[in-house]
């Protein structure tokens, strides 16, 4: 899905008029601004602002949309038998805060009945009588404000799309029916208001009719006779009074007996018909308490507010739900296996590879719909695998997201040395600055995993749960060992720098060739704080201060010795050890734990390393493009590649990084 979908329940009617058998029309309120109500008619996170109704309108995104009688199921796709009418317009109602505008029904059994309920329901309204919540409620593509917390309300930034507006119980922010419309009086040959712009409307008090005149602008005066209905007429109002009671039965939740039992009997008015239902339901609650029948289902249906649950998007849920080995959130049928996913969203019931559209319940899918979603789906666990590796580096590298894979260039300022000093009065002198660079290529590392048919059919839904967690280790142990390898390159001494020496060479000043001791490191530690600025000779001291101490997994203790042990480690006597932080030994040990990194990648136990903080000297550079953990493709289709020559849909894994050094001090 381009993003998720939302229903949003609400609309207020008021009548457009009538005479029997012709188009109504209703003028709505589609939409107030403000919060929208929740299911329990609790306050929900959801608020709708003015200015993006405001915009809506002026689009006319609420023109021309389909109505229907409740929502499709979520796995259902909106039915033209439940289709009653479409809008006409739309305009801001800067009293009320809301989209008005008018649905037309159109003259289907479903419409009729509809508009009868409608009808009684205003009526009763203006008697001053209970009537039940019954509204509209829109189907729509938002996009929400960004927020800062998750715990901030959702924000509606803009209609993307409307869908629908359909009619619906208990709507949950105030879309409502007002009030009905005059239709057209065909047999008279007049033309309606609302052709020529002008809505006339029955206000809540009483009827105001329109002036009717005939087409050569004669007015009809009183006189005028109606027209009795002749015994076709009279056979046609009973055909059509019987159809609406069998729609209005059909809808209802009454078990398919009682419907047909009902169904059999003539009603002489439609309130005749809801009682006959209201008393079925009496009737079947008593046997129900009794004991005498059991009735199915669960709790009736609510209001509610529902984002992203298209049916699309909810085999979405439940297929990251089969990837994570998790049942899926309430509401959301699980899928038993990949099989059942296949045969979802191929149709291809006799596994032979093709995709069969027709077979398939669902809009808009194609081809590669099964292999998108699940690309997705092992994406999202991908990224939470890979958050669970221990990623040493970071705490050593500098960090960049870069917008393209151009050759990185790792820059380094200096030649500024000491700020001189301004009189009183004078000029400022230019500074003279310098830079030193390095180089890094971005890699692409990759490669695709085959989920094949026979997997699919034998249901081997473990084989896919393993691929996200292999595809995480994959990509950890490629930039890990990249990372390593910077120290490690070159029999130890590292990567060529742009000066043409070693990373670590005796020029820079920061190679030893002595095993890990408290000499050794302190030693180079000194050498560290010695670095001085590119081009200038002043000293970086703390800067390039160490620390982090590296070490392959062989001298772990020895290091946790050097910088944890209350005294200096390896003499007989009882000098106090300086590198040590904390007075307690778990706070020293900790404050140790937290300098040294285990590189397990290394097995000379020769090899160890001291780095600056990168905060305060970067001295690794690490970039990313597409992110920073690897990205899951998968392009399937049913006329070319492995799906078509091997029965295989191919899961590609995709990495680019680029990694260095940014200069040899740190």
């Amino acid at each position: 899905m381009k993003s998720n979908t939302v229903r949003i329940q609400m609309g207020k009617l008021h009548s457009l008029a009538a005479n029997a058998g012709k188009r109504r029309e209703y003028e709505v309120r589609f939409i107030t601004a403000g919060r929208v109500r929740a299911a329990g008619n609790r306050e929900s996170n959801i608020i709708v602002p003015a200015e993006a109704i405001q915009k809506a309108i002026s689009e006319e995104k609420f023109t021309g949309l389909a109505s229907f009688i409740d929502h499709a199921g979520w796995f259902d796709y909106p039915s033209l038998r439940d289709m009653v009418g479409v809008s006409l317009y739309n305009e801001w109602n800067e009293e009320t805060k809301s989209a008005d505008g008018v649905i037309r029904f159109f003259g289907t059994a479903s419409a009729i009945a509809l508009s009868m309920i409608l009808d009684g329901m205003l009526e009763d309204k203006r008697n001053g009588e209970p009537v039940p919540d019954v509204g509209l409620s829109i189907v729509f593509w938002p996009k929400w404000k960004p927020r800062d917390n998750r715990e901030d309300p959702l924000v509606l930034d803009e209609f993307k799309h409307i869908e629908s507006c359909d009619f619906v119980f208990e709507p949950a922010a105030d879309g409502r029916v007002k009030k009905a419309l005059n239709s057209v009086l065909v047999e008279l040959g007049v033309k309606s208001n609302s052709e020529t712009g002008n809505r006339n409307q029955i206000s809540e008090g009483g009827t105001e009719m329109p002036e009717i005149k005939q087409e050569d602008g004669r007015e009809i005066h009183d006189s005028v006779e109606p027209t009795h209905m002749d015994a076709a007429q009279s056979d046609w109002m009973g055909a059509l009074s019987g159809s609406v009671a069998n729609v209005l039965i059909a809808n209802t939740d009454l078990p398919a007996a009682s419907k047909e039992r009902l169904q059999e009997t003539d009603y002489a008015t439609p309130e005749t018909v809801l009682a006959a239902i209201e008393l079925e339901r009496k009737f079947l609650a008593q046997l129900q308490q009794d004991h005498v029948i059991n009735m199915p289902g669960g709790a009736p249906r609510s209001p509610e507010i529902s984002m992203g649950m298209t049916g699309i998007d909810q085999v979405k849920a439940a297929i990251e739900a089969l990837i994570a080995g998790v049942r899926p959130a309430d509401g959301i049928q699980p899928l038993t296996g990949i099989r059942e996913l296949y045969h979802l969203l191929s149709g291809d019931f006799e596994m032979t590879g093709v995709f069969q559209r027709e077979r398939i319940r669902f809009a808009n899918v194609t081809s590669s719909t099964m292999a998108e979603l699940t690309a997705n789906a092992l994406n999202k666990v991908v990224i939470n695998e890979f958050q669970k590796y221990p990623r040493w580096w970071e705490a050593i590298t500098s960090v960049v997201d870069f917008q393209n894979l151009q050759t990185v260039r790792w820059i380094t300022l200096g030649g500024v040395g000491e700020l001189p000093t301004v009189a009183e009065g004078a000029a400022y002198t230019e500074l003279t600055w310098d830079d030193k660079k390095e180089t890094s290529s971005f890699v692409k590392k990759g490669g695709y995993l085959g989920l094949t048919l026979e997997a699919i059919d034998k249901d081997d839904t473990n084989r896919l749960r393993a691929a996200p967690r292999a595809l995480a280790q994959a990509g950890w142990l490629t930039l890990s060992k990249s990372i390593s390898a910077i120290f490690t390159a070159s029999s130890g001494v590292g990567p060529t720098l742009q000066d043409g020496d070693a990373l670590f060479h005796s020029n820079h000043s920061n190679l030893l060739t002595t095993a890990l001791s408290w000499t050794a490191y302190v030693a180079a530690r000194l050498a560290m704080r010695k670095q001085t600025e590119v081009h200038s000779s002043e000293r970086l001291g703390a800067l390039t201060s160490p620390k982090f101490l590296l070490v392959p997994s062989d001298l772990e203790i020895t290091a946790l010795q050097i910088l944890a042990s209350e005294g200096e480690p390896g003499t007989a006597d009882n000098d106090v050890n300086p590198l040590a932080t904390g007075d307690a030994f778990n706070a020293r040990m900790n404050a140790a734990k937290d300098r040294v990194i285990v590189v397990d990648l290394w097995t000379d136990t020769d090899d160890w390393a001291l780095v600056a903080d990168p905060q305060l000297y970067p001295s690794i550079g690490l970039g990313f493009r597409y992110g920073r953990t690897p990205e899951i493709f998968s392009v399937a289709s049913p006329t070319a590649g492995l799906m078509f020559t091997n029965d295989t849909m191919p899961v590609k894994v995709r990495f680019f990084f680029a990694t260095g050094p940014t200069d040899y001090r740190g």
